[in-house]
């Protein structure tokens, strides 16, 4: 007889937590987006190398410099210019810069020497739509910026911890050019080229992360900028990077007084620059992203995406005569089309003329500098040269024809369009990706082999013929693009469904095991499985790598298949496990209905995950959901019988409070972009002074009532022997409303700026930003470990205690009315742990999980990347830490979430529960997130090529998987303190 091995409750859930992790790994490993950086550095191209260049020619031939002598003469550029002055104004969205007369905003009119330079000089000045490609954060941006590379959104997780660009970009050239390079501002830029910014001498980067110092980084700048202008007569090329404007954007948002004031700043910074500008400089303004109307910036709304990018000298930057205007205009409006920018969407959102000016994807600033310093494009670039710059030097070619001047134009473009050629070629050889061998290419590159044609069949004044070549290479450019866009979105579906498969078979697990009182499986049985599957899944995926089909297992190594096939494989035992009997099998069963009806119905909420219209308005489907299990709970409440005034006061009092709680909490939360002008929330968590000032004030005294005398009361009440606990909760406290109260006067347009110069508001603001919010990390550390510790002799207290603690430091995390909502969480337990009968324990543990997707909303969270909590990683900390930066961020989204896991606890520890029912409940949590998380999974990956991928469904579903092992976790540490 086999023998038989019977798991223990705690190894059966962290075995499910760790086939949840590793389904989530193998899906994502799919499904995060990499494209490979070729290191290979671009050197001069000639302008009729591989003339002309057609398929046979790129396949066959390696001599890189034949030539075909009968093709028209090279005719050459305007001298390059010997210095240029770089200026990024972070965030800098274009309606902050184009003149909107009549419209009286803090973030408009505010730069009119922009329109002052654009008129009086047309010929000598330029003036784009600056459009990033997401994600638009900072490191991305400069990275793309300097490489004229497409971002993948894996690289958006690098914003806080920039690394060396390791493919070739503009600085590299400008650096080899040019010796006297000074750099300013934003440390982004030296954590990216430090190659290039490795003179401590000319180098004075700041760090980018203090959100809240509008002045220090901009101050510093301008303290080294105008001593290099006018004291330093070598500089070649002066960077800076100013960020008060952005940092004024997260901090305050746009519709500020002091985004009036930064802006007016670099308004006077330009003016004072344009003294500095002659005809051999060529000066540079520009945006690298945008701002969303709440001021952040990260995901790919239209306000991100529109920065601006002016270019001003004192000699001609573009031909001012008509036809080559109409012409320019055209070619533009080709590439508006051909990349699917959208004109309407740009009125419609910020409200200014966008067609008065072209629209200029960031990728395209490479090669137009490159065009401009008379430096080679870099290996990896995928812009094509902005047309309005390409004019020919006209004491070379006199006189200046028409047909000369656009050959001159088309020249360049071939130049550039060579250039990306041979990158596809290399990228090809290197990767042997499917998507760019030249069979997948050759729709691409039939525009530019039709440009070549027409190029040998040049001659004479054929003006319409040069036109037509001029629009071939730029469709060649710009089918490029997007071409590159989609094929660099290529998942490996193989580890997608892997990972999913993993998924589907822990939520299975996770369902059988829970109707198994008694788990048992036979050992030998075991071997038999675990060999099985192993030889499977190996076999399997061995064979589709040999096979060598696209998109499957390419991500994969070895080690991935045996952990997969492990993971398998312990699934398939979990699912095959029997029953030993036991007298508490017909109870088990019979108290389970409830569980049941609530995973069916959770279930059906899961599928909701599907539609982007249920995903954007989430934070409504939740509540109504919240709403409708105070439902079931109020009628399984109603006693048989008492007097109605008894039966409310015992019973039935709680459920509508707590319905009354979730109506009143639901008038906040954060408008989702996508869900504007419907958004109907009456506040985002900023509270401010002002017109409101009244309810401002009744705000800080209901704090004071609440902190100074109905929580401590409370927490008297539920902690026994609160002596030390009680002094460290109060000062907590007492620390959250002197924030709440100093964040209110921060953000309120009628309140001075501090300024930081007294050593008494220096100390005062430090020992409220950093060391008060320390002391509440090491109380709460303090109180968990003692508590934790003690757990075993007092339950009730201790799972009390972690709740309250807890729900202080999260609140301190919060905005202000957050806070506030995070704060009134335990008096809310306290009714769903009052006078309650054992039977409505299920209800009550659903209707708590869904006040946690509850909570996330009304704190002002959103399942977007714009939405991210970046002030929570300043709290405590004076200075950028990474990883406690990233740590705060995480506990200030999760809050809400982490508030109702402790709430979990107090409620199993205060319900006389049986072990059946314990049990049932700890799978309940563990069941209601992992149903989402598959399912979440499988809709990615079916919607993987729908428009809305990366903007709503995949947020969401990375925001599922952290809630899912969140939930795990806090599954293993319930069983483990409850048994």
């Amino acid at each position: 007889m086999s023998k038989l091995f019977r798991p223990s409750l705690a190894f059966i859930l962290i075995s499910l937590t760790c086939l949840q992790g590793f389904g989530l790994y193998f899906f994502l490993k799919g499904f995060l987006l990499t494209r490979q950086t070729l290191d290979i550095q671009a050197t001069h191209n000639d302008v009729w190398e591989q003339f002309p260049l057609f398929p046979d020619d790129s396949n066959s031939s390696n001599d890189n410099n034949r030539r075909v002598a009968d093709h028209p003469s090279t005719i050459p550029a305007k001298p390059s210019f010997d210095r240029v002055i770089v200026i990024v104004i972070d965030a800098l969205r274009f309606d902050f810069l184009t003149p909107m007369p009549g419209k009286e905003q803090y973030y408009l009119n505010r730069l009119p020497i922009i329109d002052k330079l654009h008129r009086s000089s047309p010929s000598s000045s330029l003036l784009y739509q600056f459009r990033a490609d997401p994600p638009t954060t900072t490191m991305q941006r400069v990275k793309g910026l300097m490489t004229g590379s497409l971002p993948t959104f894996i690289d958006a997780g690098a914003n806080f911890a920039s690394s060396a660009v390791n493919e070739d970009n503009l600085l590299r050239h400008v650096r080899q050019r040019f010796n006297s390079i000074f750099f300013m501002g934003d440390d982004t830029w030296v954590n990216l080229f430090p190659e290039v910014f490795d003179d401590r001498n000319r180098t004075f980067e700041s760090d980018s992360f203090k959100m809240f110092d509008l002045h220090t980084v901009d101050n510093r700048i301008l303290s080294h900028l105008w001593p290099i202008m006018t004291d330093q007569p070598d500089w070649q090329v002066a960077i800076a990077h100013f960020l008060g404007v952005d940092h004024c954007g997260h901090t305050y948002g746009p519709s500020h007084p002091n985004m009036a004031s930064k802006l007016s700043q670099m308004n006077d910074v330009i003016e004072r620059l344009v003294e500095y500008v002659d005809k051999d400089t060529l000066l540079v303004v520009m945006g690298d992203h945008g701002m969303s109307v709440e001021g952040d910036h990260g995901g790919e709304s239209v306000e991100e995406l529109m920065s601006g990018l002016f270019l001003y000298s004192e000699r001609p930057l573009t031909l001012s005569d008509p036809y080559y205007q109409d012409l320019f205009r055209r070619i533009h409006r080709s590439r508006t089309e051909k990349l699917g920018y959208s004109i309407q969407d740009i009125v419609e959102r910020l409200g200014y003329d966008a067609t008065e000016h072209p629209i200029a994807s960031q990728i395209h600033l490479v090669p137009t500098l490159a065009y401009l310093l008379g430096v080679p494009i870099p290996f990896g670039n995928l812009g094509a040269i902005l047309p309005d710059v390409l004019i020919p030097d006209t004491q070379s070619v006199l006189p200046a024809t028409k047909s000369q001047v656009l050959l001159h134009m088309a020249q360049q473009l071939r130049r550039n369009a060579l250039q990306v050629h041979k990158y596809l070629e290399t990228y090809w050889h290197h990767t042997q990706h499917p998507g760019f061998a030249p069979a997948s290419l050759s729709p691409i590159y039939q525009h530019l082999w039709s440009a070549e044609r027409m190029f040998t069949n040049i001659h004479g004044d054929n003006i319409d013929l040069i036109e037509q070549i001029l629009f071939e290479y730029d469709a060649f450019l710009m089918s490029t693009i997007k071409y590159c866009d989609a094929i660099w979105a290529q998942f490996d579906v193989g580890s997608m469904v892997v990972g999913i498969v993993i998924l589907a078979m822990t939520s299975c697990a996770t369902l059988f095991v829970t109707f198994l009182h008694r788990p048992t499986i036979s050992v030998q049985h075991t071997a038999i499985i675990w060999f099985t599957t192993l030889t499977v899944g190996l076999v399997g995926m061995l064979a589709f790598q040999s096979a060598q089909v696209h998109g499957w297992f390419e991500k994969m190594e070895i080690g991935d298949g045996l952990v997969a096939a492990n993971c398998i494989a312990l699934a398939v035992l979990f699912l095959i496990m029997s029953n030993r009997p036991s007298t508490t099998t017909n109870q088990h069963m019979a108290v389970s209905l409830d569980w049941i009806s609530l995973v069916v119905g959770a279930l059906i909420h899961a599928f909701t995950l599907a539609s982007n219209s249920f995903v954007i308005w989430e934070d409504r489907g939740t509540r109504f959901i919240a709403a409708t299990l105070c439902t079931p709970w109020l009628l399984r409440s109603l006693p048989s019988t008492a007097t109605p005034v008894t039966a409310f006061k015992t019973t039935l009092s709680a459920p509508i409070l707590v319905l009354v709680w979730i109506r009143l909490t639901g008038l906040t939360g954060q408008c989702r972009e996508e869900q504007f002008p419907h958004c109907s929330y009456i506040h985002n968590g900023y509270l401010k002074f002002g017109d409101d000032s009244g309810a401002m004030l009744c705000y800080i005294l209901v704090n004071a009532v609440l902190i100074a005398y109905i929580l401590p009361r409370f927490f008297i009440q539920h902690v026994n022997r609160p002596t030390i606990s009680g002094f460290l909760y109060c000062f907590s406290l007492l620390v959250v409303f002197v924030r709440q109260v100093a964040d209110i006067y921060q953000n309120s347009p009628e309140g001075p700026e501090v300024q930081l110069s007294p050593a008494a508001i220096t100390t005062l603001i430090k020992a409220l930003d950093v060391y008060a919010p320390r002391a509440v990390y090491a109380f709460t550390s303090s109180t968990t470990i003692y508590a934790l510790m003690t757990f075993k002799s007092n339950r009730k207290s201790c799972s009390w205690l972690l709740l309250t603690m807890w729900s202080v430091m999260l609140a301190m995390l919060q905005r202000p009315l957050g806070s506030t909502i995070i704060l009134s969480v335990p008096p809310l337990i306290d009714l769903l742990t009052r006078h309650q009968h054992p039977s409505t324990i299920y209800t009550r543990l659903a209707l708590l999980y869904v006040i946690g997707q509850h909570l996330f909303f009304v704190t002002a969270h959103q399942a977007t990347f714009t939405s991210l909590p970046w002030k929570a990683a300043f709290i405590g900390f004076d200075d950028m830490n990474y990883y406690g930066g990233a740590t705060l961020v995480a506990l200030s989204t999760l809050s809400g979430h982490i508030v109702t896991w402790l709430s979990w606890l107090v409620l199993l520890s205060e319900s006389p529960l049986t072990l059946v029912r314990r049990q049932l409940s700890i799978y309940l949590l563990l069941t209601l997130q992992s149903i989402p998380t598959f399912l979440s999974a499988i809709f990615v990956l079916i919607l993987r090529r729908h428009l809305m991928t990366w903007k709503i469904f995949a947020p969401r579903f990375m925001l599922q998987g952290l809630l899912g092992m969140g939930a795990s976790l806090a599954a293993i540490t319930c069983e483990r303190l409850l048994r």
